[in-house]
């Protein structure tokens, strides 16, 4: 008879998991990160950076190496939407200019290093703006989330589907329980 109310019991907790709103059992979201306040913060392969465009849509930037010294005479090329849109060279203190750029999100990058970018004209930049792109050439940092992989992969994954989740964690949890019930209750 216990075992019975025990079956009952977790039949009824794995359809509870799946039955409960999303709220209840979602993640407390983490609160952001806080914005970069130096320009040698803003690297490569992170967040979208948003920049300002200056009038005309000419968009300012400086091409550095790790330690923040210029990088004269590089190359850089602009791309939207996969397609190079610009293509420049940096002047003696690394800083390039290109015009013609409309508001987007923009990949500039160098021989040695890339800067993901969304453009705002002038008038339309949100305050956080920053008025020019910066990219670290020779960046030889490892890009990825702390503790990522596959675990932080399958991790976003649950988080994004709580019910399948919960339901597949009550079903491991109650199969093997009923499947030992019922063994037992035929003597084997």
């Amino acid at each position: 008879m216990k075992r019975n109310a025990f079956k009952k019991w977790v039949g009824a907790v794995a359809a509870l998991g799946l039955v409960l709103p999303q709220s209840a059992i979602a993640a407390v979201p983490v609160s952001a990160a806080p914005v970069a306040k130096s320009p040698v913060d803003n690297l490569p392969g992170g967040a979208m950076n948003d920049i300002a465009l200056q009038p005309g849509g000419v968009l300012l930037g400086q091409v550095v190496d790790p330690q923040g010294v210029a990088k004269a005479g590089a190359p850089v090329t602009i791309e939207y939407a996969g397609r190079e849109v610009a293509k420049t060279t940096t002047d003696e203190r690394g800083v390039f200019a290109a015009q013609g750029l409309r508001g987007g999100a923009y990949k500039i990058t160098t021989a040695e290093g890339s800067s993901a970018c969304r453009l705002w004209a002038a008038d339309t930049a949100p305050p956080s703006a920053r008025p020019a792109a910066l990219v670290v050439a020779g960046d030889d940092l490892v890009r990825g989330v702390p503790g990522g992989g596959v675990f932080q992969s399958w991790k976003e994954w649950c988080m994004a589907h709580p019910y399948i989740t919960a339901g597949t964690v009550a079903t491991l949890v109650a199969v093997p329980i009923i499947i030992a019930d019922d063994d037992w209750d035929s003597g084997s």
